[in-house]
């Protein structure tokens, strides 16, 4: 199957002034938003509560960039919260609705209908509250496996492995001409956020008092991130209570990227294992990574080595991890039959799609 042409891909979809379709990637880390009118949206899923100092009862709430920018420590990351309680179904809510209106996504249009992918092994009371929120702010809405939506944005639905190393999960999903079941996926707890932990265990090592955070070990994954030697001698400012410096921590960055990804090698071969062997050299040879963390340099190099040993693999890193569930989210949804979002209550429908 090939891959659709990304340079003309949301050309195709045409506008109708009374209908607006959305494909939301419900991320725990950003939400990624593309619409039928041609509109593409990408934010972090946090929100800062702000107190107005000339009235303590008044808070003033910010969302996705802009509340990282307000650099306050009342930061909230929105679906890292399981949506337990209803201030936090509000929270979410209200940030759905806000990202829209700051990026002129046009919600007056008479039929509003999106499908929002979320991550593969969502607890069920989390995708209820998530698609009754979602209802309220659309005509219709359905929730999909991100992981799904992605396969079907690049046509990737017939015998592949799909990867989506995230920040705190990563999930894992064989896709195989349908939406994936529950024994399709795993997911596994270790992800980017295990690798800034791990660099701050090493640095502190290294250093006992020094004064690193995991925000700021995330901001050198991101920069210098890698598996394997790397030729950049990574210098960064290592903050200290006796006073900064100016040092290499190379090491520690590969030592660890290669703690969390090998976990993830052996998320991937257990999968594998459980599979028909009939099927299983195809999967191998088709195994796909994205989200955030995939950006780790050599990334796919040092899973194809791993994997040798364990009976080999070809592994891609062709998937767009900011758009890729969102557009297929979007492509599913402009695809979907009327009737399918006529479900008034969560049902078989929903059951089937989440």
């Amino acid at each position: 199957m090939g891959l659709k042409n990304d340079s003309d891909y949301m050309d195709k979809f045409t506008t109708n002034d009374d209908f607006l379709y959305l494909g939301i990637d419900a991320g725990m880390f950003k939400t990624s938003v593309c619409t039928s009118d041609g509109n593409k949206i990408s934010e972090r899923t946090v929100v800062a509560l702000l107190n107005d100092d000339s009235d303590s009862s008044t808070e003033k709430v910010l969302f996705g960039e802009d509340a990282l920018e307000s650099q306050v420590d009342n930061i909230r990351e929105i679906l890292n919260i399981e949506l337990k309680t209803e201030e936090d179904v509000i929270a979410c809510g209200k940030y759905l609705k806000n990202i829209l209106e700051k990026h002129d996504v046009n919600m007056s249009r008479v039929n509003t209908y999106a499908i929002l992918g979320v991550p593969s092994n969502a607890q069920k009371a989390y995708k209820k509250k998530l698609l009754e929120l979602s209802r309220e702010i659309f005509s219709g809405a359905m929730l999909v496996d991100g992981i799904f939506c992605m396969a079907y944005r690049y046509d990737f639905l017939d015998n592949s492995v799909l990867v989506d190393i995230g920040c705190n999960k990563t999930n894992i999903c064989i896709i195989s001409g349908d939406v994936p079941q529950e024994t399709d996926c795993l997911s596994l707890p270790c992800a980017g956020k295990d690798i800034d932990m791990e660099i701050v265990k090493l640095i502190n090592e290294r250093w006992p008092d020094s004064n690193v955070t995991e925000e700021l070990a995330r901001e050198w994954k991101e920069k210098y991130g890698h598996l394997g030697p790397s030729s950049d001698p990574c210098i960064v400012t290592v903050p200290l209570e006796s006073g900064d410096i100016e040092e290499s921590i190379a090491e520690e960055v590969q030592i660890a990227c290669e703690f969390v990804v090998t976990d993830i090698v052996s998320g991937i071969t257990r999968i594998l294992s459980d599979v028909d062997p009939g099927i299983r050299e195809s999967l191998r040879n088709n195994i796909h990574i994205f989200g955030g963390t995939s950006k780790l340099l050599d990334i796919g190099t040092f899973i194809e080595g791993e994997l040798k040993e364990l009976g080999g693999g070809d592994v891609f890193l062709d998937l767009d991890s900011v758009y890729g569930i969102s557009e297929g989210a979007l492509e599913l949804a402009r695809n979907m039959p009327m009737e399918f979002w006529k479900q008034p209550v969560v049902g078989k429908q929903d059951e089937e799609l989440i």
